[in-house]
């Protein structure tokens, strides 16, 4: 599934900090000159980077039951998060957030974790979208409307095919066979959503790449 496939990019992004550690180590048992970097510094990167990524590893696999409470949740830690998982990426995709983190915008109502899955799902929608493209680019921005915000994520990817537009948000639809549990991401982003007065949509109007709409309710 999709946090099974984006624990996958952090193990992965623990193996450079782990590596230069083990390295550091051994050199420390060794005379280094005096253009060596001090291995006092790699060390404190590595283990910087190491920290960072288990917090966010931990982060992506909390699981949260129905019973969780509601309340006022910062849209912007919530995107901020779904940025640093791209970048652990490494995707040649675009993702450009600056349009979807204005400083005015009010905390939503929402479960963190939540939310927070949500909007993974509908992020890897767009990037696996885009995969075959060298120009692939997602763009979030965000807007108040009618005391709701509604955030745009659009990409230039493949598009809709026409035979899954009427089922996008029924569970295992996808066009892939070489992944027996793919197809979820949108129904658990609608599911997830739904349960604090959430929503996400397609926008069918839309004839190049992939319009999606989230709109969450203002906390007051």
């Amino acid at each position: 599934m999709v946090y099974g496939q984006v624990a996958r990019w952090l193990v992965h992004d623990l193996r450079n900090p782990t590596q230069a550690l083990t390295l550091v180590s051994e050199l420390l048992n060794e005379a280094y000159g005096p253009d060596d970097e001090p291995p006092e510094r790699t060390i404190r990167e590595a283990a910087t980077h190491l920290v960072r990524s288990l917090e966010t590893l931990d982060r992506l696999l909390r699981i949260t039951g129905r019973s969780a409470e509601q309340g006022p949740v910062s849209l912007g830690d919530a995107l901020r998060f779904l940025d640093t998982l791209h970048h652990v990426h490494r995707s040649p995709i675009t993702l450009d957030l600056s349009a979807a983190l204005p400083e005015s915008l009010p905390a939503v109502v929402a479960i963190e974790d939540h939310l927070e899955h949500a909007l993974l799902n509908v992020y890897m929608n767009a990037l696996e979208a885009c995969e075959d493209r060298t120009d692939g680019r997602i763009g979030v921005t965000a807007a108040m409307a009618d005391g709701r915000v509604v955030l745009d994520v659009v990409d230039n990817g493949r598009g809709v095919a026409r035979e899954l537009a009427g089922r996008l948000f029924e569970p295992f639809t996808t066009t892939k066979t070489v992944r027996p549990m793919a197809g979820l991401g949108l129904a658990v982003a609608r599911d997830l959503l739904g349960r604090t007065g959430g929503t996400v949509e397609w926008d069918a109007g839309r004839t190049a790449g992939a319009r999606f709409v989230v709109t969450l309710q203002c906390w007051h």
